[in-house]
């Protein structure tokens, strides 16, 4: 295999891939993995034209900064597939103040021409290529599990790759000016070659990545309202499905709250529509303010929510939707022709395993129409009493008395 050849085949490639990368990035910018995927990109296209001019400037132009580019492009990359995988900032710059101090380190012992001085940057590495991995493969879920685990595999070759290059490097080539010599080495030609068709895999795990987020991202479109950010029926309909059936095999509590704004009418009418979606949109925020993450927010009518309530009883639902309700009444909209007050009726009711979800949706939103009935402003539970009524109601009977207490 001809080096030159090879190198000069690999920039081109490289090029084509960086250059799609940031025209990607740049039209989901709100995909802030992307962005990542395409600085480092960038940034091993670098590091790859000056690998390809070793032998013909110092080590200084070429070996030195290419081999401390080639790390900082592996910690973005990291960096992007966190933040598909993870969602969440780096809890202390920790990880970026350690990879300064190798960038440091590394041209320290390189011009002091100190001995395996590449361990500074290979051990590294190799261990950033199993952490990322690990990081992958445990917080990999949902749309994200295969390509997780896909890019998982192949960053375990990587670190294989680079742990055997790591220890040819201090066997042979123990000082990292000197590895120009390494050019008519096969083990080191071909082991380079591994690591450039893993880097390629990676690229197109990365524009995996991007699909799954974009589809993602289109289920999510399908599946919420867009004025209030709250689930749709559509999406409270696969919650439920989810959630029933978890309450059948585990037998935990399940509880759903049927929540409507009180003389909603009235306030479109007289303060207009805008008014009205201020309204709804402050209280689906405050209603989230109340909730688990486990917990499930729906608009299922035009000013009507539906909250399900996971291992929840009724006790626990009651003491939620109540909650609730007290601070939709103290709770103050401003808006341009002066502030927007208004009140919620709720009913509540327990899944019952023998039924489905319609039939807990029916008897929430059967409490929450009585609540409404009964003067507004209030939370009313479906009871056992009505749900026996109801049964022999249904069947052309009377229902037999029952006990007090």
């Amino acid at each position: 295999m001809d080096y030159g050849t090879f190198f000069l085949t690999n920039i081109a490639t490289v090029t084509v891939f960086a250059v799609s990368m940031c025209v990607l990035a740049w039209y989901n910018r709100r995909v802030a993995g992307m962005i990542w995927f395409a600085g480092a990109l960038i940034t091993g296209l670098a590091k790859l034209v000056l690998q390809g001019l070793e032998g013909k400037l110092p080590p200084f132009y070429t070996d030195l900064p290419a081999n401390e580019l080639y790390f900082i492009s592996f910690m973005m990359q990291w960096m992007g597939l966190r933040w598909f995988v993870v969602r969440k900032r780096l809890p202390n710059p920790a990880p970026w103040i350690l990879a300064a101090i190798i960038v440091i380190a590394y041209p320290v012992m390189f011009l002091a021409r100190i001995p395996y001085s590449a361990n500074v940057l290979n051990v590294p590495f190799v261990f950033l290529c199993g952490a990322t991995a690990w990081m992958l493969l445990r917080y990999g879920r949902d749309a994200f599990l295969t390509i997780s685990r896909v890019t998982g595999a192949i960053l375990i070759g990587q670190m294989t790759v680079a742990a055997y290059r790591a220890v040819l490097t201090n066997e042979i080539y123990p000082r990292p000016w000197k590895t120009v010599y390494a050019q008519a080495d096969p083990r080191w030609d071909y082991s380079l070659a591994a690591g450039a068709f893993l880097a390629a895999c990676m690229v197109m795990c990365e524009l995996w990545f991007l699909v799954t987020e974009l589809r993602r991202e289109l289920a999510a479109q399908v599946r919420t309202d867009p004025l209030t950010g709250a689930l749709n029926r559509r999406g409270m309909e696969e919650a439920a499905a989810r959630e029933t059936a978890r309450s059948v095999r585990h037998g935990y509590p399940l509880c759903m709250v049927m929540i409507d704004i009180d003389q909603f009418k009235r306030l479109n009418d007289s303060r207009g529509h805008a008014a009205g979606d201020r309204a709804l949109q402050a209280l689906v925020n405050l209603v989230k303010a109340h909730l688990r993450s486990q917990d499930v927010l729906a608009r299922t009518g035009g000013e009507e929510f539906a909250v399900l309530l996971p291992d929840t009883p009724v006790a626990g639902a009651l003491l939620v939707a109540e909650r609730v309700r007290r601070d939709v009444e103290q709770l103050e909209i401003a808006f341009d022709s002066g502030p927007i007050r208004f009140t919620i009726s709720a009913g509540l009711a327990p899944f019952h395993p023998a039924h489905g979800f319609e039939t807990m949706m029916r008897h929430a939103d059967a409490a929450m129409y009585a609540a409404k009935e009964n003067g507004r402003n209030q939370v009313l539970t479906y009871s056992a009493r009505e749900h026996v009524a109801e049964h022999w109601a249904a069947n052309g009977s009377n229902p037999p008395a029952l006990a007090s207490g």
